[in-house]
């Protein structure tokens, strides 16, 4: 019987791949983002190193922004580790029409990534049938939208996964194609294949929590549940409706009334109505209901980061006011306090952005693209030195180190040390040889007096003085 499986975060179906004993399958992924980022080869090592699933869930992160820095994959690589495990051969993306539209910033972000080189960049074609094949980090990848699946040739064994995020356009919220469509689709395109795994992406905030139930929509289409598919099509026909404000709290009452136990239906009817009190109950009702209806600060900060809404600095004054109460010593405080970190970072507030680092600190080693951000903003203030141990931070992470060793060259060459630039810069361009930057630093290092005789003592090929720029 057709099966679905959801998880709260995306990087969670990787112990289940494991646990199912999945092997070199094709996976087909519709995901508004390309999950598949490199993993330095050591955490790799841990990762083959486990003997169950419960052993490998263990190294998954819990939150992207978490300063506790010894887990080995997280929601923005496990398609690398699911790669270097042997559990996934092939990635057939599906991506949004949206995000097919900026592929420009998608290819700059590619060659900004470790492991990647100028070769795999230049191997993404588009091929006669309308998708775009090429190699990356050694995964072949097949991207496309969901109307071409049915022209694409898949051999061997598939796995199916949706990542929820997937159904909704950024930062305008808006549902542009339906769980019904996709998951009719899908049933055509692979009838053999019984299960379905699935993503929330809620807690991380790549979901509005509005639309959390767009999980469970689709996973009582796949199941066949017609009672629960027909809730959840009406919540969605009320939700993505243009009708008056007063019509869609009359709707939404309607509904709840006949499933008075659904949290969604709940925190979609506080959202709409005009009367603070009602809604004041039924936020508290929807969270009763499900402790992810909650008020959670760390996902409201996840939100803002991921959606890019325009702040003002009083709204961040805000959240940071907000997140000291909230904060109650857990866990999931860490990452909250690395997430304001980067807004203060984003408005230039040095003495802040270091203020939430050290209450990051309480949790973990530290957020690495924290201690960058602060390492850059010494640098605008002219204090390299200021900047050196924040971006030794930075360097020491698989995550931000090509960007941190560009920026130590930088460093190093402004004070005139012209060997230590050009080791930093060398080893940031041999780490990332697709990113330009590296490559046009490079150059500029080398129209500087001094440098031929600082790669010689660093034993550098000086031959690499006469290189192009990558692109």
């Amino acid at each position: 019987m057709p099966r679905a499986v959801v998880f709260e975060e995306h990087a969670s179906v990787l112990p289940h791949w494991r646990e199912r004993r999945l092997h070199g399958v094709t996976v087909v992924s519709l995901d508004a983002h390309l999950d598949l980022q490199f993993i330095a080869p050591e955490k790799i090592a841990r990762l083959r190193a486990c003997r169950s699933a419960g052993e490998l869930a263990q190294l998954e992160s819990a939150h992207p922004l978490s300063p506790r820095r010894d887990s080995c994959y997280g929601i923005e690589d496990f398609l690398y580790a699911a790669a270097q495990i042997g559990v996934l051969r092939r990635l057939v993306w599906v991506l949004p029409p949206h995000v097919l539209a900026s592929a420009g910033g998608a290819l700059a972000a590619l060659q900004q990534m470790e492991g990647v080189t100028p070769e795999q960049i230049a191997s993404f074609h588009r091929t006669p049938g309308g998708w775009i094949e090429g190699e990356l980090l050694g995964v072949p990848v097949t991207a496309l939208q969901w109307q071409q699946l049915p022209a694409l040739a898949i051999a061997g064994p598939v796995a199916l996964d949706v990542d929820t995020d997937y159904f909704v356009k950024v930062p305008q919220d808006r549902v542009w194609v339906r769980p019904r469509v996709i998951a009719t689709a899908l049933r055509e395109r692979f009838p053999a294949v019984q299960e379905l795994t699935i993503a929330r992406s809620v807690g991380s905030g790549f979901l509005p929590l509005r639309h959390r139930f767009l999980a469970d929509h689709l996973a009582a289409l796949w199941e066949g549940r017609h009672d629960d598919e027909r809730h959840w099509q009406h919540l969605l026909e009320i939700e993505t409706s243009g009708a008056p404000t007063a019509d869609k709290a009359a709707a939404l009452r309607a509904l709840l009334a006949v499933r008075p136990g659904c949290a969604a239906t709940c925190h979609a009817l506080a959202a709409t109505t005009s009367d603070a009190a009602e809604r004041a109950v039924l936020l508290a009702r929807a969270a009763a209901l499900d402790p992810h209806y909650g008020g959670d600060v760390l996902r409201h900060l996840g939100e803002v980061r991921v959606h890019q809404e325009q702040l003002d600095l009083a709204t961040v004054l805000r959240l940071h006011a907000q997140l000291a109460r909230w904060d109650d010593g857990t866990e999931r405080a860490g990452p909250a306090w690395v997430a304001l970190g980067l807004l203060y970072a984003a408005f230039g507030r040095l003495a802040d952005a270091i203020a939430c680092d050290l209450r990051s600190l309480r949790h973990g080693a530290g957020h690495p693209d924290l201690a960058l951000q602060i390492g850059r903003l010494y640098m605008a203030a002219n204090d390299d030195a200021g900047a050196q141990r924040w971006l030794e931070r930075a360097a020491a992470d698989e995550e931000t180190r090509v960007a941190a060793w560009l920026q130590l060259s930088i460093c190093a060459s402004r004070r005139g040390a012209l060997q230590e630039a050009w080791t930093w810069a060398n080893a940031a361009h041999e780490a990332a040889p697709a990113w330009p930057e590296t490559g046009q630093w490079l150059d500029s290092l080398a129209g500087k007096p001094g440098t031929m005789e600082a790669a010689a003592q660093a034993h550098l090929p000086v031959a690499q003085l006469d290189r192009a720029p990558a692109f």
